[in-house]
């Protein structure tokens, strides 16, 4: 009976000791059921306040109605919060703001939004797209507005390509920055582009002024001559016009037409020392080989003269002493056939020979 009573005396005691023992830091007590088994519970509290729990324990948990969070204690951490209060809010779902910054890794997966009404990027200090390997590409199917708030600058390692028509609402600015003036055209700069006056050649023309020169002439208030521009002189019946053409900053006199196409050779040697028939000599040849190996040349002139092909070119013979050649023909190419029918009596005959351009 003694031996009974004692060991009801050590279970009593244990179950006390049981009931009583719990964890602060877990906040789990262990006590025993109604079969003699010990178990485990928790005994976490709940708090819904503006405030933070005053000596809060493992695992307590407090609705912070502030802030419309849940958070739950840690006592290595504190309160850590766990949730919203509405736990499907999310970036599809609601509105939020950035506390920190964030960067969205594609590692080479591609990002695409499908049937969004309306696509809206706003930043406070600038907005920057950029592709490093492929093509960028920015397309609405009935219009699109990219606008700043200063300035925008579109750059690319080549070009920048306009596929379709362009409409310019406002002005387009230079390389000076500048808007131009009404009638200004663009002009390339070799680096760029400017507004400058339009520069369309004119022709300035006048009757019977001989004496005149375009230096002398009275040409409408404002004109100034710009490269290519012409001056003709329409003088007396039978007389030839003079034309003038604006280059390098001068008016420089041209021939007429009909004068420039007619054309001396250099001199050509015929050997007339002794008579005979069937004899050529290439009047064109004769030409070139003068023309291309000048004997002399002044200091910046080139080393050879320009030369006409021998098929732009008409060959003729003006005149000469019938009475010592008798010239029978010239061919396209300027190869002259004829006879030395008398020597002459001071070993010398001339010919008088004419280019004329075709």
């Amino acid at each position: 009976m003694l031996k009974n009573i004692k060991h009801i005396k050590i279970f009593i005691l244990t179950f006390a000791l049981v009931l009583f023992t719990f964890s602060a830091n877990a906040q789990e007590v262990r006590v025993i059921d109604n079969k003699g088994t010990i178990q485990t519970v928790n005994n976490n509290t709940v708090t819904t306040s503006t405030t933070a729990p005053t000596l809060p324990l493992e695992n307590d948990v407090w609705f912070d109605t502030t802030n419309n969070q849940i958070k739950i204690y840690d006592t290595v951490d504190g309160w850590k919060l766990i949730t919203s209060t509405l736990a499907s809010q999310n970036i599809y779902t609601a509105d939020g703001t950035l506390t920190s910054d964030r960067i969205l890794n594609g590692n080479t997966n591609n990002l695409v939004f499908n049937n969004i009404n309306y696509l809206q990027l706003f930043s406070t200090f600038g907005t920057q797209i950029s592709s490093t390997g492929g093509t960028m590409q920015i397309s609405s199917g009935t219009s699109s507005q990219i606008s700043a708030g200063t300035t925008m600058q579109l750059s690319a390692p080549n070009n920048i390509m306009l596929q379709s028509p362009t409409e310019f609402n406002n002005t387009l600015l230079d390389i000076n920055d500048s808007a131009g003036t009404s009638g200004q055209v663009l002009t390339s700069t070799g680096t760029g582009v400017q507004w400058a006056n339009s520069q369309q050649n004119t022709v300035t023309k006048t009757s019977n002024s001989s004496t005149s020169t375009p230096a002398t002439y009275s040409f409408p208030v404002g004109y100034v001559p710009i490269e290519n521009d012409f001056f003709i002189y329409e003088l007396a019946s039978g007389e030839h016009s003079k034309i003038y053409i604006y280059d390098d900053g001068a008016w420089e006199q041209i021939a007429p037409t009909k004068a420039s196409r007619i054309f001396y050779p250099p001199s050509i040697v015929i050997d007339a020392s002794t008579t005979g028939s069937g004899r050529t000599i290439n009047l064109y040849t004769q030409y070139t080989a003068q023309f291309n190996s000048p004997a002399v040349g002044s200091t910046s002139a080139p080393a050879t003269i320009p030369t006409y092909n021998a098929d732009e070119l008409y060959y003729y013979v003006t005149d000469y002493d019938t009475s010592i050649l008798t010239i029978n023909s010239i061919d396209d190419d300027g190869l002259m056939t004829y006879s030395v029918d008398n020597t002459p009596t001071n070993d010398n005959t001339i010919i008088n020979v004419v280019f004329v351009v075709k």
